[in-house]
């Protein structure tokens, strides 16, 4: 089978079937995440057993199955997996992916050998393996999941991630924030399916505007410059590189048996690519985000609204760390907003601004310093917990309002950090995220994330602008 069209199997199988599904296993619970996720095609449980669970027959063997299968999973013991392909591949199997762990990421010779056994078994039976150690595939549009709380609704986002927490990890933290994804893959050790393959694929994707990737090996140099060039080309390609350091070097060796390799190499590949890169998985979801909701400021020129001296303070700093400039408010303006709040308490008339006034206060002070010439985007800050008083609860539902006003009215970049560290806000927190999400806003939790991201985000941009090399298609 050509190689993008066995991954066009992957992410949109008409059947799967799962290897090792018994009352208390991993098999199990993949099967529940199909059933949970909606998956439109037909689902074969597997075990020598036999018998019936979730209302499916369970077949003792692939080979019983009536039809050819387009995804496997695989969750039985490492040992077993050598036959398991033999009969996926007498069956006609197309792409398997195993959950199972115990190959060349052990670190032993014998762990080697059954990896490379298995790829070789793979390749004479026409079958391609993802893996093995990984969580598989996430679909929503073919509604495959691996983990039932993933959203169901497709979205422009695609994340290659060789570590399987990790991928659940950055789902559900970009999910809350609005990310939608069109395909997720957890690839492992990538003893056949790798990260070049990948982003070959997602080049060519219709579904894929945005790409997000955690890598912590590279199994051949020279194509993945290719292959991310020719994808960078096309779309916004944001990578966090596991095992930068000595020490998580050999964690990653440990993981997913990857050559972390030269960080100074791998460093200047993403630039020559005109990749991005980021250090941690919060740094990743900032940048998703910013590439998915925030249009391309004009300057970098900031309004800030915001409640509290010292958040603002603390969130200026960020900005001008980060290259950014707080202009102050022009005297005539000045003049304006002070016939706004007429004599109000509470109030520092600068930029940062606080609200600490009435809605409508509030509303004319943002908007009006927003649609000024002297801004080219508004960050409003919301740090929750800041204020000890009970009235000042409803200062973060005036604020919230006050912002999507300001934003469905101002046709200028606006982004909202809004950040809790109390269990006792939380439910709050998460509902005025929501309704900040809801309203197509890029919501960030801290300020220094938030200014970070969107200097990458520029930067990005403006390296762009600049004429480039051409990059030659491979065939």
């Amino acid at each position: 089978m050509n190689r993008l069209a066995s991954l066009d199997t992957a992410f949109s199988p008409a059947s799967v079937a799962i290897a090792g599904v018994g009352p208390e296993t991993t098999g199990k619970c993949f099967l529940e995440s199909l059933l949970d996720s909606g998956f439109k095609g037909k689902i074969y449980p597997l075990h020598p057993r036999g018998g019936e669970i979730s209302g499916l027959r369970i077949y003792p063997n692939v080979k019983d199955i009536p039809e050819p299968v387009d995804y496997v999973i695989s969750c039985v013991p490492a040992r077993l997996v050598p036959q398991l392909i033999k009969d996926c591949s007498e069956n006609g199997a197309k792409v398997m992916s195993l959950f199972t762990a115990g190959f060349s990421e052990n670190g032993t010779e014998e762990g080697r050998q059954l990896e490379a056994e298995i790829r070789r078994l793979a390749e004479a039976g026409g079958l391609r393996l993802i893996g093995p150690n990984c969580m598989g595939v996430y679909s929503p549009k073919a509604g495959l999941s691996f983990v039932s709380d993933f959203p169901r609704e497709s979205g422009g986002v695609a994340f290659v991630c060789q570590s399987g927490g990790n991928t659940i990890y950055f789902v559900r933290l970009a999910a809350e924030r609005g990310v939608r994804f069109s395909k997720v893959i957890s690839y492992g050790n990538a003893c056949d399916v790798d990260e070049s393959d990948l982003f070959e694929y997602l080049a060519h994707d219709a579904d894929t505007e945005i790409v997000a990737a955690y890598i912590e090996g590279i199994k051949d140099g020279g194509r993945f410059y290719q292959v991310l060039s020719q994808l960078s080309a096309k779309k916004p390609v944001v990578v966090l590189k596991g095992g930068y350091t000595h020490a998580g070097a050999r964690t990653a060796a440990s993981h997913t048996g990857a050559l972390a390799g030269s960080d100074e190499v791998f460093d200047s590949l993403l630039q020559q690519t005109g990749a991005l890169r980021v250090y941690t998985l919060e740094e990743l979801v900032d940048m998703v985000v910013t590439f998915l909701f925030l249009p391309l400021p004009k300057g970098r020129r900031v309004a800030m609204v915001g409640g509290g001296g010292g958040a603002s303070v603390l969130a200026t700093d960020a900005c001008a760390a980060n290259g950014f400039l707080l202009p102050p408010i022009p005297p005539l303006l000045e003049d304006q907003m002070r016939r706004f709040v007429n004599g109000q308490v509470g109030l520092i008339l600068n930029n940062p601004i606080e609200l600490n006034m009435s809605d409508e206060a509030s509303y004319n002070m943002a908007s009006t310093w927003l649609a000024n010439d002297a801004t080219d985007l508004l960050l409003g800050n919301c740090v929750f917990g800041q204020q000890p008083w009970p009235l000042f609860e409803a200062w973060y539902d005036n604020f919230c309002d006050t912002l999507l006003k300001v934003h469905a009215d101002v046709d200028k970049p606006m982004g909202v950090v809004i950040q809790t560290d109390l269990p006792s806000e939380e439910q709050h927190f998460l509902a005025l995220q929501q309704r900040y999400v809801e309203a197509g806003l890029p919501v960030y939790h801290s300020m220094s994330g938030a200014c970070q991201a969107i200097d990458r985000f520029l930067r990005y941009h403006e390296k762009r602008s600049l004429p480039q090399r051409k990059v030659v298609e491979t065939a």
